[in-house]
């Protein structure tokens, strides 16, 4: 019994390596919230001559749901000028959402939900038409990031300064705002 007390021993001591080894990579695993797909998002944007493509996309779906209405705003000087742009949603069926012109800008909105297993909002672009001779630090590019299913947003303001819902009064959302420049920058390095 002795000899074979080391073919008995090694299958337990493999067993606890696994065990452990899954308990430490379970805790190591990183819960992906709403909250944090603020900070990692990824935009990027590029203007040719007078026309805008920005571009987003969420590293991987938020653990606690995906559900709402999201909204890019473009806020520039000289509104009225500019023809309204669209946001493409690439979908089997492409989805397009025409944008609000407002005083301040543009205001897009467009679905985040999931779809017989496909994310509907998680990437995107939005082309939009800038004004002529536009200077791009005075060209703010805001998105607000809602999961939860709420009234529409009141479409006032293309910075979400205070954004309302409606009557609704504690709708679970974020605001980021970045200028163009910014987006460009980040893209070139």
């Amino acid at each position: 019994m002795r000899k074979h007390f080391i073919v008995l021993i090694l299958p337990v001591i493999l067993m606890l390596i696994i065990a452990v080894s899954g308990l430490y990579y379970l805790k190591q695993e990183k819960v992906f919230s709403n909250e944090l797909l603020q900070r990692e998002i990824e935009i990027t944007a590029e203007v040719r001559g007078d026309e805008l493509t920005l571009s987003w996309r969420w590293p991987q779906m938020p653990s606690d749901g995906m559900y709402g209405t999201d909204y890019i705003g473009i806020a520039f000087d000289k509104a009225a000028e500019v023809l309204v742009g669209e946001v493409i949603l690439p979908l089997e069926d492409e989805q397009v959402f025409t944008g609000t012109r407002i005083e301040n800008g543009v205001v897009f909105s467009y679905p985040t939900e999931m779809i017989e297993h496909e994310s509907v909002g998680a990437r995107g672009q939005l082309r939009q038409v800038l004004p002529a001779n536009v200077d791009l630090d005075e060209v703010h590019v805001t998105m607000l990031h809602t999961w939860t299913n709420h009234e529409d947003l009141r479409i006032e303001d293309a910075l979400f300064e205070e954004p309302r819902f409606g009557e609704a009064k504690a709708v679970q959302h974020w605001v980021k705002t970045m200028t163009l420049s910014e987006l460009i920058a980040e893209k070139k390095s």
